[in-house]
């Protein structure tokens, strides 16, 4: 089995802060209501959403974490859940509003800024609430300020460069401006570490 010490580091440090968010998330789905988590991964978001919500879709663009997600779901006897291998770029099978709601989470900061807006184009179109919940612009100081940004340096290459792009420029409330989305709610978790936005179009 490989050994990665970003993901090592990523699953001892950052996921015990990532468990908050994830509640904050849950906390603005509404019961009963049909989701798409974009940028899935490997479905822990989408299957907590899941007990709220009436239908999840996650899509993810990675064969390997759609797999672990339908296995996860399995796992767990969840039937309101499903998983789809998509370029959350491209999200034009969906039709418009075909969703009450479109989550992502921890993705935004990782894409170019011009991918980052593609998809939430999407999101806006096939969603009249879209939920971006990501690293924090204004973090305050301290071991989980220090933590996140080790940790993104460790990632390095292009991924540390599009994380930079991301906090240089404001980070979801720039994408949410340029997306033409208005923030209507934000809540922070983690220490401050990361927020939550609500965003509809303006």
């Amino acid at each position: 089995m490989d050994f990665s010490i970003n993901s090592f580091l990523y699953k001892l440090l950052i996921d015990p802060l990532l468990s908050g968010l994830r509640e904050g998330i849950i906390e603005l789905v509404s019961p009963c209501s049909n989701v798409i988590d974009v940028a899935c991964g490997t479905g822990a978001l989408s299957i907590r959403i899941s007990l709220k919500a009436e239908h999840v879709t996650g899509i993810d663009n990675s064969p390997e974490m759609i797999a672990a997600a339908r296995r996860n779901a399995l796992r767990k006897g969840i039937r309101n859940a499903a998983f789809q291998l998509l370029d959350a770029s491209d999200m034009s099978q969906f039709g418009d509003r075909m969703f009450d709601m479109a989550v992502t989470s921890m993705a935004v900061h990782q894409f170019n800024p011009e991918t980052a807006l593609t998809i939430l184009s999407e999101m806006k179109r096939i969603a009249p609430i879209i939920l971006i919940a990501d690293y924090n612009h204004h973090m305050p100081s301290g071991w989980g300020s220090a933590t996140a940004w080790g940790i993104e340096r460790l990632a390095g290459g292009e991924h540390y460069r599009n994380f930079r792009n991301f906090m240089l420029k404001g980070g979801i409330h720039w994408f949410a401006r340029v997306s033409d989305l208005h923030i209507r709610r934000e809540v922070t978790r983690g220490g401050g570490v990361f927020v939550i936005s609500e965003c509809i179009k303006k």
